[in-house]
């Protein structure tokens, strides 16, 4: 297996206008060598907790294969799902020298682990790589505000019509089947996302099937019906 083609898979969408007209920035050679020095693959189980919130952050992890959740328990005993990452994305990021969020394994999942001073001492030192890793933040931060429009929003069904496109848009891609969204992750994951109870999540999904946009298939996909019409209620808002 080529180590370096998953490094090479740190990408993004920019946020200006390429000159090329691609939609991603990617690491040069010279940069995905830099990372493999100080970088470790590691696989992980299903379920299994990557860190842990207000451990001391020592590691920035690159997601190569696999999903993973980003949550925290809170004090009245729920838990809120701060984001799902998937390959291509970083984490990691810690405040004053601690992770912010749990971090857990949603699939089994291979990562790039990079020593946080190491890493810190690369950025500094190539200013291009600064650059990548900035669009990646920033892409984070785009869908820090996506999620907070969901959340936001009043109808249940329109905040899982947004959860699926949000989930086709990151693991839909390249597949064989198009119209096929897979949901690896539990309802009750999908709920701490959304913001909503498990019944929630139950009766909108219902919903759904009968409006004839989407058929769920068990608990792992679901399969999109009518897309024009899914695109335009995840947007209605």
């Amino acid at each position: 297996m080529n180590i370096a083609h998953h490094v090479a898979s740190l990408t993004s969408i920019p946020f200006l206008t390429p000159p090329t007209g691609g939609e991603t920035v990617v690491l040069t050679e010279h940069q995905r060598v830099e990372l493999l020095r100080i970088g470790l693959r590691v696989r992980l189980p299903a379920r299994m907790t990557i860190y842990r919130a207000g451990s001391r952050a020592q590691w920035v992890f690159a997601v190569a294969e696999g999903v993973v959740k980003s949550y925290r328990d809170l004090r009245n005993g729920k838990r809120d799902i701060a984001a799902f990452l998937f390959p291509r994305d970083l984490i990691g990021l810690s405040e004053k020298g601690h992770y912010v969020n749990t971090v857990q394994a949603v699939t089994p999942v291979t990562l790039y682990r990079f020593p946080l001073e190491d890493l810190t001492a690369l950025l500094k030192r190539d200013g291009e790589m600064q650059f990548v890793f900035l669009v990646k933040v920033t892409d984070a931060l785009r869908r820090s505000q996506r999620r907070t429009i969901l959340v936001n929003r009043r109808d249940a069904v329109g905040r899982v019509a947004m959860f699926l496109m949000f989930i086709m848009n990151n693991l839909g891609r390249g597949g064989t089947d198009a119209h096929r969204v897979p949901l690896p992750m539990t309802r009750s994951d999908i709920a701490g996302f959304a913001g909503l109870t498990l019944e929630s999540v139950s009766r909108a999904s219902a919903e759904l099937e009968r409006r004839g946009l989407v058929k769920f298939e068990g608990r792992q996909s679901a399969r999109i019906l009518d897309l024009p019409r899914l695109v335009r209620l995840a947007t209605a808002v």
